[in-house]
C-alpha cells in the first residue's frame, strides 16, 4: 500500500489542520509559536492523544498497532507497519492494557489489531482478550530486535517492493524515531543493526526486499556496516538533536514534508515513547520531528535547526510539541518560539 502525503492527508481531519505547504515568505511571522501541545499525564495518555488527532471521527479507525509503552525498541520499526495500515501507534503495559488504550480503541471501533513484539511484552492473554472481543489479532515478533523489525520490514503482502529503506542502530531508539514520521507517510521500512556488524535478520530482510536506496541513519553505524548493508546515503549529525535535524532538512528536501512547520518531542531515552506515538500525526501532515536536549533545553543542534529555518516558520504553519511537561519542558518550547519570531 502506497501513499503520498497529498493522498494521506484526505484521509483524516488531522492531516488537514497538519499540511500547510505553500511557499515561505523572508522572515517568520510574529504569530507562529510552539503552542500545540500534544500529551496527557502519562505515554499511554499522551498516544491516546495523538490517536485522536489523527482520527478524530469516533468509528472510523480500522486499525492500531500496538506496543509495549516500556519496551519501545520493539516499536521503533512499527512506524512503518502504521503507515501501511493508516494506523496509529497505541501502547499497553505487561500487567494490563490501560484503561485509557482500551477505550480508544473501542473509539476508533478497530478491527484489526497488530501487535509489535513477543508474548513477554504483550501478553497472550491481552491477544486472546481482543480476539475474543470479535477483532482480527496479528502479532509480529522475532527471536530478538533486530529480527522482530526484519519482520516488520518484510510484512507488506502487497508485492511492491518500497522505494527506501531506513537502517539504524538497533542500540539506540533516538535515530531510529527521528525517521518515524517518513517512515509512516512513505512506507519505507526501518531495519536495525548492530554497530559493528550486520545481523543475519536485516541481511536477509534487504535481500528480500530488494531496495537499493539504503539510507543509514546516525553515527552509530560503523563505515564497515554502512559498507555491508551497500549504504548510498548517510544521515547523520554530532549528536541526537543534530541528527534528527538532518533528517528534518532531508524530508523536506526530499520526501515533500512541511518546510512550515516543525514538532519537538522529548530528546531522552525516556521520552522515547512520545517520538513513536507522534510518528503517525506527523507524518499524515508531513511535520519533520526535532529532539529537544537532554538538560531540558532545546540543544544546539535543535537550536541551530529553527534559526536557519526562522524565515519558513509563517501563520499558515503549526508548531506541535508531543509530550507533557516533564517530557519537554515549557522553558525549551519557549525557547523553541523565541527562536524563529
Amino acid at each position: 500500500m502506497k501513499k503520498t502525503l497529498a493522498t494521506t492527508a484526505t484521509t483524516t481531519a488531522a492531516a488537514a489542520l497538519l499540511v500547510g505547504l505553500v511557499a515561505a515568505p523572508a522572515q517568520a511571522a510574529p504569530g507562529f509559536a510552539f503552542d500545540q501541545r500534544i500529551s496527557g499525564p502519562d505515554r499511554f495518555a499522551t498516544a491516546v492523544a495523538a490517536s485522536k488527532l489523527l482520527e478524530p471521527v469516533d468509528g472510523n479507525g480500522t486499525d492500531v498497532v500496538v506496543v509495549n509503552g516500556y519496551a519501545t525498541v520493539d516499536g521503533l520499526t512499527a512506524s512503518y507497519l502504521a503507515g501501511l495500515r493508516s494506523a496509529p501507534i497505541l501502547y499497553t503495559d505487561t500487567g494490563s492494557v490501560p484503561a485509557v488504550t482500551a477505550a480508544e480503541i473501542e473509539r476508533l471501533g478497530v478491527r484489526d489489531v497488530w501487535i509489535v513484539g513477543g508474548t513477554d511484552r504483550v501478553p497472550q492473554a491481552q491477544q486472546d482478550a481482543w480476539a475474543a472481543a470479535g477483532r482480527t489479532v496479528h502479532r509480529i515478533a522475532g527471536a530478538d530486535r533486530y529480527e522482530t523489525a526484519a519482520m516488520v520490514a518484510t510484512a507488506d503482502d502487497s508485492g511492491d517492493a518500497p522505494e527506501q529503506v531506513f537502517i539504524a542502530t538497533g542500540t539506540g531508539t533516538a535515530d531510529a524515531l527521528a525517521a518515524g514520521p517518513i517512515a509512516w507517510a512513505r512506507n519505507y521500512p526501518v531495519l536495525l543493526t548492530e554497530p559493528g556488524t550486520v545481523p543475519a535478520a536485516t541481511a536477509a530482510a534487504l535481500t528480500e526486499l530488494g531496495t537499493a536506496n539504503r539510507v543509514v541513519l546516525g553515527n552509530a553505524v560503523t563505515d564497515a556496516v554502512y559498507g555491508q548493508v551497500a549504504g548510498t546515503q548517510r544521515l547523520a549529525g554530532a549528536d541526537r538533536q543534530e541528527t534528527a535535524a538532518k533528517i528534518a532538512d532531508d524530508a523536506i528536501a526530499t520526501e515533500n514534508f512541511d518546510s512550515q512547520s516543525v514538532a519537538l518531542v522529548g530528546g531522552t531515552d525516556a521520552t522515547a515513547a512520545d517520538a513513536l506515538a507522534a510518528a503517525p500525526v506527523a507524518g499524515a501532515g508531513g511535520v519533520p520531528l526535532l529532539f529537544t536536549g537532554f538538560d531540558g533545553g532545546l540543544g544546539d543542534g535543535t537550536s541551530a535547526y529553527l534559526t536557519a529555518h526562522e524565515g519558513n516558520y509563517v501563520s499558515a504553519g503549526d508548531g506541535w510539541v508531543f509530550g507533557g511537561e516533564p517530557s519537554v519542558p515549557q522553558r525549551a518550547v519557549d525557547a523553541a518560539t523565541a527562536l524563529v519570531q
